[in-house]
Parts: C-alpha cells; sequence; structure tokens
C-alpha cells in the first residue's frame, strides 16, 4: 500500500498522562516512538515502511464471487468501507470516524488522479456479492528502476500519457482493503488473482507492494501470496560497507 506520503498528515502525536508503571505497561506500536517525562507519555510518530516484490504468474482464480472493473466515477464511493477496514490500523488508526472518512476520500482522490502513480485501472477491481461490496484492490504505475531504492516509488517527471499500454513502468499494489465482515476468508487474495490476471495480459511481470511495519495481518498476508521482502532502501544488506584490507605482518 501506498502510505508512506499519508502518515505524516494522518499519525499525529499522542501525549497522556501517565505514572511511570503504567507507561511501561503500556501495549507498543513499531509505528510510534515512546518517552516518559514528567509524569507525561509522548508518542511520536516513527513509520518504517518495507517494500516487497511478486513476480507474476497464474493464480486460481475464484469464480463464487462476483467482480468488476472499479469505475473512475465510482472510486470515492469505498471511501466508507476504506474507513471501516482501516479503523485499527495505522496511518488511519488513531483518527476519529469523520477525520477517518475524510483521510479515506483523500487516500482514494490522490489515487484517481494519478498521485500514486497513473491508476491502472484495468488491473483494479471490486469484489461483491449480489450487490454487497466486499472489498477492492487498487493499482498504479511506478517508474522502472531498482526497486530497493526511494527514487523508484515517485515519478520525477511527469510519465507519458501512454505509459500504460507502453508498460513503462512497474505496477504498485496501491491499496486493498476486505470488510471485516469477510477478512480472513480469501477475498483479498481473489482480488489479487483477478489483478495479477489482468496485469499478465497487460505485458507486466512483477507487482510492487508497500506495507507498514507493524501491520502483522498485511505481513503475513503478503508471504502467504509469495510477495519476496526487499532490502530496505539504505540497508546494509544491500550497501555493505567496503571491507577493510588486511595489514600484512612485518616478520
Amino acid at each position: 500500500m501506498t502510505i508512506e506520503p499519508m502518515s505524516d498528515q494522518w499519525m499525529p502525536g499522542i501525549k497522556l498522562a501517565l505514572n511511570a508503571q503504567e507507561f511501561q505497561q503500556l501495549p507498543r506500536n513499531p509505528a510510534y516512538k515512546y518517552e516518559y517525562l514528567g509524569g507525561q507519555a509522548y508518542l511520536s510518530p516513527r513509520p518504517k515502511h518495507y517494500h516487497a516484490v511478486l513476480d507474476l504468474q497464474p493464480m486460481e482464480e475464484d469464480d463464487s464471487l462476483d467482480y468488476r472493473h472499479v469505475q473512475d466515477k465510482e472510486i470515492l464511493e469505498l471511501a466508507p468501507l476504506f474507513a471501516g477496514v482501516f479503523r485499527t490500523i495505522q496511518p488511519f488508526g488513531g483518527l476519529d470516524e469523520d477525520l477517518r472518512l475524510e483521510a479515506a476520500r483523500q487516500a482514494l482522490e490522490r489515487t484517481q488522479t494519478g498521485g500514486d502513480g497513473p491508476w491502472i485501472s484495468q488491473a483494479s477491481y471490486i469484489a461483491q456479492e449480489k450487490d454487497n461490496v466486499l472489498g477492492a484492490i487498487l493499482i498504479t504505475l511506478l517508474p522502472q528502476g531498482d526497486p530497493c531504492d526511494w527514487e523508484s516509488y515517485r515519478w520525477l517527471e511527469p510519465p507519458p500519457l501512454d505509459c500504460i499500454a507502453r508498460r513503462i513502468g512497474r505496477p504498485h499494489l496501491t491499496w486493498i482493503f476486505v470488510s471485516p465482515w469477510r477478512a480472513g476468508q480469501g477475498v483479498g487474495t481473489a482480488l489479487l488473482a483477478r489483478a495479477v490476471h489482468a496485469l499478465l495480459k497487460l505485458g507486466y511481470a512483477q507487482l510492487l507492494t508497500t506495507f507498514m511495519v507493524g501491520n502483522d495481518s498485511s505481513m503475513l498476508w503478503h508471504w502467504r501470496n509469495g510477495f519476496r521482502l526487499l532490502a530496505y532502501p539504505g540497508s546494509n544488506r544491500r550497501n555493505p560497507p567496503p571491507k577493510l584490507k588486511k595489514r600484512k605482518s612485518k616478520d
């Protein structure tokens, strides 16, 4: 999910009046830094995001559900479902209901208008059962480059208007969300299978994704569906320090 630009805006700092024992017992979320001073607990946003990649190959599709492409005119209608799904998940989990709904609208509008990269509507789907919308997947296009570089997650220059048709770039799973009433029942995986089928038809070979550290359910979902975790940009695993030359001993 493209949540990095949203984090600073929708994750306010938190101050709580607690004694030292209460502070020690406070549950920790990896997306925050915890500090205690003068009888106050200070929780400062410190989100960290990981990227992963899926090498595309056909997936078994679930034909028990109905699917349709997300239409440009209806994407903002998904905001209430979006807000409900992310009600306990950062960066939206600390917002009240009205503000979370506004955050959902802004997130979806950003995707719709190309703020997350050109929207690949041909690979973006809604899953429904009769007239009940169960979930949605939204795919955008990032520039082609090393997926372990920060610069590969934003367009430095406006992409060509025909970038999707020419397969310029790499698809990114920007948002996937499923109704809490159907979570854990395979709807998300079914949506992914539909998107993968469409991306293969368009000629793409990989799908990137982003998720926030601490969102364990998202991390496990990606792992179960074959995504490979990428080295964190700037990590020493990717850019190891130069080895020191051994000095020759003098006999």
